[in-house]
C-alpha cells in the first residue's frame, strides 16, 4: 500500500478530513454536545466515510491521539452511536491502549465527556 494514502484516501485529504472532524468536535465540546457517526460522516466533506468501517475508527482514533496528546482528551468520546448514545467498541479499546481504565464504559464516557467540555468551553 502506498504511504501517501489512508484507508485509500489520499493523505491530504486525510489530514483535510480529520481537521474538519476537529473543527466540528469542538464546536460540539462548546455547546456541550455530542454527535452520532451518521451526522459526522455528513459533516466532513473531505473524504466519504461510513459510519462503522475499519476507516471510520482508524480515523477517529488518530483524531483522538492527536487530542489527547494536545489537551489531555479523547475528542471522539462526542461521537456516539445513535441506538445506545456512547461510543462503539473502538473507542473503548483505543481508550484502554491509552492506558484509561473503561472498565465502566458509562461512568468512563460521562467523566471522558466533562473532561472535553471543560477543555473547551463555551466561547464569550
Amino acid at each position: 500500500m502506498p504511504n501517501d494514502t489512508r484507508y485509500g484516501f489520499p493523505l491530504d485529504l486525510w489530514r483535510a478530513a480529520k481537521e474538519q472532524a476537529r473543527d466540528f468536535l469542538i464546536t460540539r465540546a462548546r455547546e456541550r454536545g455530542t454527535t452520532t457517526y451518521s451526522e459526522l460522516c455528513e459533516v466532513v466533506s473531505a473524504v466519504h466515510l461510513r459510519p462503522y468501517s475499519f476507516a471510520m475508527v482508524a480515523f477517529l482514533n488518530e483524531v483522538c491521539a492527536a487530542e489527547d496528546a494536545e489537551h489531555g482528551v479523547m475528542l471522539a468520546s462526542l461521537v456516539t452511536r445513535r441506538d445506545t448514545g456512547l461510543p462503539g467498541n473502538g473507542y473503548f479499546k483505543f481508550a484502554a491502549g491509552l492506558g484509561r481504565d473503561s472498565a465502566d464504559r458509562e461512568a468512563f464516557w460521562r467523566s471522558e465527556t466533562e473532561r472535553i467540555y471543560a477543555a473547551f468551553p463555551p466561547e464569550e
